[in-house]
């Protein structure tokens, strides 16, 4: 097992004030030690060298087959039969969304949103509102339509609404003149617009906005710049695009707000816009940072909710810190003026660019999703929502196309070739009695496309393969284990004060074991996980010295692909 030293320091995250007392934290551990066969709080001396063990932590095996919630989610009879194309197109008992052994669940501290559009999902949106999540989306449907789900549902409309690409020509303004905005009552013409309206049922309401703006360097090299004018001309015609700009995003939300909606806000614009390359070398400053400045904080003041994006690029080892990393850059670029924050999660892969490439739209693996999903709620976040989108296929079934790309779900053998989990493989074609004919994807030789000149090709009968091929739904179950993993834990998560021990951007950039930690009256709540095993490396150790500011106390953390949660009290 590989050691990772790290010198630990500690630094607070905006979050809640903490309100509970010692009393409170012992009689909730004390609960979560009557629900969890073999949980036991660690105590900790005030100083030397601990080594803690697997067996001193909670993963998701802990939380299988239990009783989760002493108030389950119950759902009642579905007020009509669904249309086929919402309902499911799996077989019965093969649904590939659903965890084993997870008993139905809630979690009431955190809110967690589960928008999954697209054919094939009101089955799954009902399953999600059973197991974890507390808010859905309402595709092809209305809030009415769900009056069987669990008592306290709330719903969340979301769409896109206002296409400036087109409202602008529309009002005889030029795409993209943002300048031409100010002065017009922008705010009272969407209040009209019927797509703003308030309807009935709705809790909240997500606008999604991401029209393209242009960095002050484009935007001078346009035939409107005025670039012949003084320096004083120029900078005030900057400052009305930008200002523009903001306009584009402030005026649709405070139309909302008049029209009655609540709990507004915007997917396209984050505090700290996502970022990949260069993230380990962001050194944020607020009062200096040009977006913020130019045109964030405006938009900030007129959100209720922040809705940071964190969807993965690459099949990398580096995503869990990836999205811990950019959580942290936004709830520090708002900390002087916070909101709840619920990180948008995708479980599948966004490909890193427009063109065609092997890992686009592949899921994630199910490690990764339920190590983000727990860790999230040990950043100071209000809760999570997932997205995803089926459009009109489904993400239940996997279809066998010539030129697609499909990963594997288990080992399984063709001749003489053994496919792992999480391989990859390129149909080549399908034949009318269904052969398949196949290559192995070679992600270290095979290019964005992951096919080596020459590489062999294998039939396999289409029955055969099938079943070990991952839907694209598949990590929503290993995302609902993540949240069954934080839901013994959450009233303490959510009282408690997230601390950074070593810097996600620094586990970003070094690829190295994940740990977080929450504090709260003395006790400490550490989670960890290692990415790193499921791309073929070693369990690797965490070693924390001068452990949550105990000097001479040093504490080392197992870390594997299992996210494990340890509960510690400190002298």
């Amino acid at each position: 097992m590989t050691r990772c030293l790290v010198v630990c320091f500690a630094l607070m995250l905006p979050a809640c004030l903490v309100s509970a007392d010692r009393a409170e934290v012992e009689a909730e551990l004390a609960r979560v030690a009557d629900l969890i066969d073999g949980f036991a709080v660690v105590d900790l001396p005030a100083t030397g060298e601990v080594v803690l063990s697997p067996t001193d932590s909670v993963t998701v095996e802990s939380v299988r087959g239990i009783a989760l919630d002493d108030d389950p989610p119950v759902s009642a009879e579905a007020p009509a039969e669904w249309d086929p194309r919402m309902a499911d197109d799996c077989e019965p008992g093969s649904e590939p969304y659903v965890p084993e052994g997870i008993e139905p669940f809630r979690l009431r501290h955190f809110n967690c949103e589960f928008s999954y559009g697209g054919w094939h999902t009101w089955t799954m949106n009902q399953f999600a509102a059973e197991h974890g999540f507390s808010i859905v989306s309402t595709y092809n449907s209305k809030p009415a339509d769900w009056s069987h789900l669990p008592e306290g549902t709330r719903f969340m409309r979301w769409g896109g609404f206002i296409d400036w690409r087109a409202w602008l020509p529309e009002h005889d303004l030029a795409e993209g003149r943002y300048d031409l905005l100010l002065g017009m009552d922008l705010v009272s013409l969407l209040v009209a617009d019927e797509k703003l309206q308030l309807i009935d049922g709705y809790d909240s309401i997500m606008i999604d906005l991401e029209h393209p703006r242009l960095s002050p360097e484009k935007l001078r090299e346009q035939d409107w710049y005025p670039a012949g004018a003084s320096d004083a001309d120029r900078a005030a015609f900057e400052k009305r695009y930008f200002d523009g700009y903001a306009q584009t995003y402030v005026a649709p939300l405070e139309a909302l707000r008049r029209n009655g909606w609540r709990d507004i806000s915007v997917y396209g614009w984050e505090p700290f816009a996502r970022q990949w390359h260069g993230l380990a070398d962001v050194q944020l400053d607020p009062a200096t940072d040009w977006a913020w400045n130019a045109f964030g904080l405006p938009i900030h003041a007129a959100v209720d909710i922040l809705n940071p994006s964190v969807y993965c690029f690459y099949w990398s080892p580096q995503n869990v810190a990836y999205t811990l990393a950019n959580i942290d850059l936004n709830m520090q670029m708002a900390a002087a003026d916070p909101r709840p924050t619920r990180p948008y999660y995708w479980t599948l892969l966004h490909g890193g660019g427009a063109d065609a490439r092997w890992w686009k739209n592949q899921p994630l693996p199910d490690e990764d999703a339920r190590a983000m999903t727990t860790l999230c709620f040990f950043t100071g976040c209000d809760g999570m929502v997932l997205w995803n989108w089926s459009g009109t296929g489904s993400h239940q079934i996997v279809k066998l196309e010539a030129d697609a790309y499909v990963m594997l779900r288990d080992e399984f053998a063709v001749d003489d070739l053994t496919l792992q989990r999480y391989d990859v493989i390129r149909i080549a074609s399908v034949a009318d009695d269904g052969l398949v004919t196949f290559q192995c994807m070679d992600r270290a030789a095979g290019g964005p496309m992951g096919i080596p000149d020459g590489a062999p090709s294998y039939t396999i009968a289409g029955e055969a393969l099938l079943p070990h091929l991952r839907p694209r739904a598949e990590p929503v179950a290993a995302l609902i284990e993540g949240l069954a993993l934080v839901k013994p834990f959450e009233w303490l998560l959510s009282e408690g004060a997230p601390m950074v021990d070593v810097p996600a951007q620094e586990q970003f950039r070094d690829t190295l074991p994940i740990i977080r930690r929450v504090e709260l009256e003395g006790y400490q709540l550490v989670a960890t996980y290692d990415p790193m095993v499921i791309h073929g490396g070693e369990p690797r150790e965490v070693v924390l010295d001068d452990f949550a500011g105990r000097g001479g106390l040093t504490l080392t953390f197992p870390a594997d692909d299992q996210v494990r949660i340890f509960a510690l009290r400190t002298p």
